[in-house]
């Protein structure tokens, strides 16, 4: 009795585990079973999977459900040993990124009045609770040493040019061949100076303002175009568009009123002085958070960690078996585009988008562009609408030996891959460039 009783509850306590990615799948139908690689890897596979454990566990002999109980939870505790372990690897990354410092680092960042830990513009318009475009904060703090993450006891940081972005100040007293626009990837998450993207690109002889904050999506982006873009007047404009959460920032974007505005061709952007205001009191709230400590607590208040945990995440991204939300469409983007070159035409320079594969593609045996491809093909059909060229960094990659070495273990550009990228961008603008002197000698 004993046995049998042990066994209907192992097999049962498996399939309730298996049954819960079918049934918020379920729930969550649009964003997890939508699409049929979706629906197979979530809802189909672990759902059967589920229903035979359950199955096995009431209905068949005593002896035959206790053996498929113990293999079953055997292969569990396996994966869950070995999510453990790279759950444990990865901590040190996390805390690096949330930018935990040591005693001495955390007094004397707490006595500098001109540092602060990395920020996202998004939230700190929450804060401020944002009525107006012109109004918002839509840069970083000039002249301010901003901490981009804390890795083996060091401060990898950056002092803000004249704007609040991560150049040279002197880039600007020249004539501007190429404004990034874009998040943390341009804003350089965890590399050292002259090492980030933008870096890159100077070094290649583009005269380069990278114009990235962490967190932005490609509405921010827009409202940063309309603002600086006049002011810059670069040759060229760049949108870097990430394919791991910028879609589901510009979703979030569009949620607000006033950065909807930037939407509009009557959009007033305002200028740094119109939002002084703001960043004065921005500095106050980042301020008040240098005081605070990055411990454990942070990791999971602040990441979903534990969730990703329990639904074995890196185990299954290791395997390549993690797949992205199904992409909404969302017209909205092809307007952003239609905006974006519309504004960057109006003082002659050319637009064109940077699109950067997320890392998970290129870790696994097997390949997973069919899944990654669906919002790929959504932002570059909007492109191709607008007529606006894509760089399109997975097909760049799609030759590299390794190209998830292309990645540091936050899943940003490791040193290398800011490299590539700059190098694929670089040549890209020189045949540009070359193209138009050519047809330009030709009248």
């Amino acid at each position: 009795m004993i046995k049998r009783n042990l066994g209907i509850l192992i097999c049962v306590l498996i399939a309730v585990y298996l049954l819960v990615s079918p049934a918020y799948a379920l729930l969550n139908f649009r964003d997890f079973a939508s699409d049929v690689p979706l629906f197979i890897r979530y809802v189909a596979i672990p759902g059967l999977l589920g229903i035979a454990f359950l199955g096995i566990g009431l209905l068949a002999k005593p002896s035959f459900a206790m053996a498929v109980g113990v293999y079953g939870l055997s292969v569990l505790v396996a994966l869950f040993a070995f999510e453990a372990f790279l759950a444990f690897q990865s901590i040190s990354v996390r805390l690096a990124m949330l930018g935990q410092l040591n005693p001495a680092q955390a007094e004397t960042v707490e006595q500098d009045k001109n540092i602060v830990r990395g920020f996202a513009l998004g939230s700190l318009n929450r804060f401020l609770q944002t009525q107006k475009l012109s109004t918002a904060l839509l840069s970083g703090f000039p002249n301010t040493s901003v901490v981009l993450c804390t890795p083996d006891n060091q401060i990898i940081k950056y002092t803000a040019d004249r704007y609040g972005f991560n150049n040279p100040d002197d880039v600007y007293d020249l004539p501007m061949d190429l404004m990034l626009l874009g998040d943390s990837f341009v804003e350089g998450f965890c590399l050292p100076p002259g090492q980030d993207l933008a870096s890159r690109l100077r070094a290649s002889g583009f005269s380069t303002a990278g114009a990235g904050i962490r967190g932005n999506g490609p509405l921010l982006e827009l409202a940063t175009l309309g603002r600086f873009g006049p002011l810059f007047r670069p040759r060229h404009v760049a949108m870097v568009f990430f394919e791991g959460n910028d879609w589901e920032n510009f979703e979030n974007e569009l949620s607000k009123p006033w950065l909807r505005d930037a939407l509009s061709p009557a959009a007033h952007f305002g200028t740094q002085s119109t939002a002084q205001p703001a960043s004065l009191q921005a500095r106050v709230i980042l301020n008040r958070n240098n005081s605070k400590p990055i411990n454990y607590i942070d990791i999971l208040t602040r990441t979903a960690m534990l969730r990703n945990f329990l639904a074995l995440q890196q185990t299954f991204t290791r395997l390549g078996l993690i797949y992205p939300k199904a992409a909404r469409e969302m017209p909205e983007f092809r307007e952003t585009l239609h905006r974006a070159k519309t504004i960057t035409a109006s003082w002659g320079g050319r637009f064109t988008l940077v699109y950067v594969p997320r890392v998970d593609r290129f870790v696994g045996p097997f390949s997973t562009d069919r899944v990654y491809d669906q919002l790929r093909t959504i932002v570059t059909d909007a492109a191709a609408a607008e007529g606006i060229e894509v760089i399109d960094l997975r097909n760049a990659l799609e030759g590299k030996p390794d190209p998830a070495r292309m990645y540091a273990p936050d899943s940003h550009f490791s040193r290398e891959g800011a490299a590539f990228a700059a190098d694929v961008i670089s040549r890209h603008l020189e045949i540009v460039d070359r193209s138009s002197r050519m047809v330009t000698n030709m009248r």
